[in-house]
Parts: structure tokens; C-alpha cells; sequence
């Protein structure tokens, strides 16, 4: 009998600790669910499964639209370099397996958890890799992670953002002209703050999302346009196309309103 007074006791003793170490590490604060949608003009972006009117008489199909955006927070007052709380230090926000409306309408999430609650006056976000981050090389981040992979050696940074299809110069259907464009390095990283009151509530979760139109990305106002019968392909090289393709990037995100 005194055996199993003592096992009981123990095993009262293993869930009292056991209960007080779920109560410390569970989450605190609110949620966050970030949502990024694919346009292209006003119509869902989609890889491989359509084909897009674009200027100069053309038509364009996707292949691949990645990005990325680092040190993400809310912002707590209405400047964009004051208080503020981080979500993220970064991610890769990547099109690639966005191939019907279904997927469209999902869109890319992240979701972030234990946000001081509050009432936010918007966002601020990076477009590309931060410059601590992008000092150093794949080497230093077990799979998966972000910045395992679009490492660019040669120029020793993160290719930024990646834009990939085919285009139909001669409206002959078989899109025979392959399309690559590739962004990278520190000059070319761009900072985008949206006011938005963002009310992130104890134990609940807030959804926010973010429109990215890729058209506006390619062109910037009419007759202002990356022509694809003049070129296809850079990988910044040509840093007037990179700079282009970041400027009209960070105009192209707009806060989402139903």
C-alpha cells in the first residue's frame, strides 16, 4: 500500500509539472495571417495555365513570380521609421505552385503568432533581402529555410526576385520566346510602408492581405514598359532593367480592401 501511495504521488507530481510547462510555452498575445494574391492587371495570376494581353501587341504566359521580403512589422504610429513590432525576418513569397483559381484565391499565407495586442496603423515590409542577411550565403541555413537556395555566387547576394514565362511576339499561340529576369543585390532593395489599422486582439486571429500585380511590376505608367521584343532575358546586368523591376515592385503591393 505504501508503494502505491508513493507511485501516486509521483505521478501526481510528473502532471503538475507537466501542466505548468505547457501553461509557460503556450502562445501569448494575438495572430497574424498575411496574405499575399497574385494579379496580373485585374485578372488572378496564374503559372503555366494562362495566357495574359500585354503591351506592344503581345501576349504573355508565367512559368515563375518569386520574391522576397524581409524585416516585416507593424507599425505602431503613422511614421514609418517609429515604434514598431516584427513579424518576420524573411521570407520567400513564390508563385511557382499557383496553377489554378483555386490557388489564386488562396494565395500565399504566413502566419505570425504572440503580437502585443493593440491597434496598428499599418505595415512596412522589404522587398528583397536585407543587407545582414544578405552578407552571408546559403552555407549558413539548414534546409528548409528561406535563404537556402537563390544564391547568386558570382555577386556573392540573393537573387531578389525572379520573373520567368514566355512571350507570343507574332500572336501565333506557341509562345516561342523565353522570358528571364533576375534582381539581386543591395542597391537594388526597396522598403514599402501601407497604412491600414491593423487590430490584432488577444488569443484571436487578424487576417490582412496584400495584392501584388505583376503587370504593374513590367510597367510602370503607359508607354513606359519593359518591351520583349527589345529584350528577354538580364540578371542585372543591365542595372537601369533592375532598377525598373524593383521601383515599379514596391508599387505594385497595395493592402487589399473587400
Amino acid at each position: 500500500m505504501q508503494k502505491l501511495t508513493i507511485l501516486c504521488c509521483l505521478l501526481l507530481s510528473i502532471g503538475l509539472f507537466t501542466c505548468d510547462k505547457n501553461t509557460e510555452t503556450s502562445d501569448t498575445g494575438g495572430e497574424l495571417t498575411l496574405t499575399f494574391k497574385g494579379l496580373f492587371d485585374k485578372a488572378a495570376l496564374k503559372m503555366f495555365n494562362a495566357n495574359y494581353p500585354y503591351e506592344s501587341n503581345t501576349d504573355l504566359r508565367f512559368q515563375l513570380f518569386q520574391f522576397y521580403i524581409s524585416d516585416v512589422s507593424l507599425l505602431k504610429t503613422t511614421n514609418p521609421s517609429g515604434d514598431s513590432t516584427k513579424l518576420i525576418d524573411v521570407e520567400l513569397v513564390s508563385f511557382k505552385n499557383i496553377q489554378s483559381d483555386d490557388a489564386a484565391q488562396k494565395g500565399i499565407s504566413f502566419t505570425i503568432k504572440n503580437i502585443p495586442p493593440g491597434t496598428y496603423k499599418g505595415i512596412k515590409l522589404g522587398l528583397g533581402v536585407s543587407a545582414d542577411l544578405n552578407a552571408f550565403g546559403p552555407s549558413k541555413y539548414a534546409p528548409p529555410h528561406p535563404l537556402d537556395d537563390n544564391y547568386w555566387s558570382w555577386a556573392s547576394g540573393y537573387v531578389f526576385t525572379k520573373i520567368e514565362g514566355n512571350a507570343d511576339l507574332d500572336k501565333s499561340g506557341k509562345f516561342a520566346t523565353k522570358l528571364t529576369f533576375h534582381v539581386g543585390q543591395n542597391d537594388f532593395y526597396r522598403q514599402k510602408a501601407m497604412w491600414h489599422d491593423i487590430e490584432i486582439k488577444d488569443k484571436s486571429s487578424t487576417p490582412l492581405t496584400i495584392d501584388v500585380d505583376l503587370h504593374r511590376v513590367l510597367v510602370a505608367v503607359p508607354g513606359s514598359f519593359l518591351d520583349f521584343r527589345k529584350v528577354t532575358q538580364d540578371h542585372t546586368t543591365d542595372r537601369s532593367i533592375a532598377k525598373f523591376l524593383s521601383d515599379n515592385l514596391e508599387q505594385a503591393l497595395t493592402i487589399h480592401h473587400e
